[in-house]
């Protein structure tokens, strides 16, 4: 009853943007990010990483604790040990995001450190209240956070880094 009152959330993609320095070089962290490359961090994580029909541009990520949704990757660009970027449809869809889409950079800072920057681009599914915004807004900043916190841990420390930084994010 008197949803109409509900004051709405803006319409539109929002952009998150996060960085982090890596004390490895852009070559080291650069095939964590390939979803060609044999060392993509969600191979080496056990995930099953495979090309959709053939196609070089295009990758099916199955997480192995959700083997139920498809996220299908569309390879924007790459451009080895400066930037990787693709967009993602998850299906079923998860939560409130309609699609988003990822851009990572590297910056060399010497010759054995790099930083790697992440700026996401969301869409979330129309008609959201205020309250409903500000929650995705929130999970939306803590995954990029994440993800660019484990991927250092990743070319810093190797795989068993993020497998213990996952069991302290999810117990």
């Amino acid at each position: 009853m008197f949803g109409f009152l509900k004051r709405r959330a803006p319409e539109g993609p929002v952009q998150f943007e996060v960085a982090v320095e890596v004390d490895r070089p852009a070559s080291d962290v650069y095939p964590l990010l390939d979803w060609s490359d044999p060392r993509n961090a969600k191979r080496e994580l056990g995930h099953k990483v495979e090309p959709i029909d053939g196609q070089a541009d295009r990758f099916r990520l199955t997480l192995t604790e959700m083997p139920k949704h498809r996220f299908d990757m569309t390879v924007t660009k790459a451009v080895a040990n400066e930037a990787y970027a693709f967009s993602t449809e998850i299906k079923p869809r998860i939560g409130r995001l309609e699609n988003d889409e990822e851009h990572y950079s590297l910056e060399p800072i010497g010759d054995n450190r790099c930083k790697l920057r992440l700026t996401t681009i969301a869409t979330f599914q129309s008609g959201l209240t205020k309250g409903q915004f500000k929650q995705e807004l929130a999970m939306m900043t803590v995954a990029c956070q994440r993800a660019l916190v484990k991927l250092k841990a990743h070319a810093e420390h190797g795989v068993q880094a993020v497998k213990a930084l996952d069991s302290a994010f999810y117990g």
